[in-house]
């Protein structure tokens, strides 16, 4: 067999890190992995053959492979909804989300500006110019980012998809990936954008939004024929959340150990600064960093200004509104919520995000 491909993942102190190499391709391809818990630096597997304890510095010492932890959501058919089944699901909650917008002026006059833009001075990108993303998080803005970067992309001329875990289509250049999970070599040349919300509260928006959602995932069965949905309902708060919190670390624990903080061309932003009273001077910095300059840099800006959750949904800023995606915003909420027994298992599982996000 030849060697393929040979990927190290980078370790922070005290995290472990998982190097894998795989060889050959189709039937023959073979998966060689080991697990060291890191104490310094980035650690670097050879290529060409599979690891050994001879190619780690002294300074590492073996850790036991963690066991895999399972999200009870199902896999199962993906369920099939017709177009007018998805109006009547979803259209109450999208009023309710942005009935605050409606009625201001500031947004009509926000649309107009949008056409001028696009018709007088969109943006003009050249050949080699970086893809502009922003990254997040499943409840971490993702609808507010949504409705943004839709519009601007509008305004400014440019190419506009929402990802999921899918790769973007080579051809977007303004891309919103929903989970963070993006393949950042494949995208090329990029400047982009992670918004990050502590995982305890992520945990605990979730929790609340997975009980009423209509997204189609949380209906799919598993090999009994029950739904998430339904599991989280049948089951009294303590359970749900420990299901929550499966779910979570399923998902994202991954993603979160292999972001690289240090990537100059990525800005850190965390939630709780985009909801505190300085979040104006975030939003400027956020498209600075994607290099927007006058009258789209504006732009951009009173977008966000504009859709913020207030605006929005004409609520107070806190205010829980149960049954709906933009439910508080609050943060800190999971000191309420969560259990001892809860927190407990967070920080066995997920410790090392929490310490490396700043939680």
């Amino acid at each position: 067999m030849t060697p393929e491909k040979s990927i190290c993942v980078e370790g922070y102190p005290g995290h472990r890190a998982m190097s894998w190499q795989t060889w050959g391709g189709g039937r023959s391809r073979v998966l060689v992995a080991r697990v060291f818990l890191c104490d310094t630096g980035r650690v670097r597997a050879r290529h060409g053959r599979p690891l050994t304890r001879s190619d780690w510095p002294d300074d590492l010492e073996p850790a036991p492979p963690r066991p895999p932890i399972i999200t009870p959501a199902g896999f199962g058919p993906k369920v099939h909804r017709s177009a007018f089944q998805r109006l009547r699901d979803e259209l109450p909650g999208f009023i309710k989300k942005n009935r605050g917008l409606l009625v201001k002026p500031a947004f009509w006059s926000l649309v107009g500006r949008l056409i001028v833009t696009r018709v007088t001075a969109p943006l003009r990108q050249r050949p080699g110019d970086p893809v502009l993303f922003v990254a997040t998080h499943h409840k971490v803005m993702t609808t507010y980012f949504n409705a943004v970067l839709w519009l601007l992309s509008r305004g400014l001329g440019l190419r506009y998809q929402k990802v999921n875990s899918e790769q973007p289509k080579p051809a977007s250049r303004m891309v919103l990936s929903m989970h963070g999970k993006l393949d950042l070599p494949r995208l090329g040349r990029y400047r982009g954008v992670h918004v990050m919300r502590d995982p305890r509260d992520m945990i605990v928006s979730g929790y609340h939004y997975h009980k009423w959602t209509h997204e189609d995932w949380v209906h799919r069965p598993d090999e009994t024929g029950t739904s998430y949905q339904q599991k989280l309902n049948h089951a009294d708060k303590r359970a749900g959340l420990f299901m929550e919190i499966d779910h979570f670390i399923f998902y994202y624990r991954d993603t979160l150990e292999r972001w690289n903080l240090d990537d100059p061309d990525i800005l850190e932003v965390s939630y709780d600064s985009l909801m505190g009273p300085d979040r104006a001077a975030e939003y400027a910095r956020i498209f600075a960093h994607l290099g927007l300059t006058g009258r789209h840099h504006a732009l951009a800006v009173d977008l966000m200004r504009l859709f913020e959750a207030g605006s929005r949904t004409g609520r107070k800023a806190g205010a829980v509104a149960q049954k709906s995606h933009l439910r508080s915003g609050k943060s800190g909420q999971w000191q309420a919520e969560l259990e001892p027994d809860h927190i407990a298992y967070i920080e066995r599982e997920l410790g090392p995000v929490l310490r490396k996000f700043g939680y």
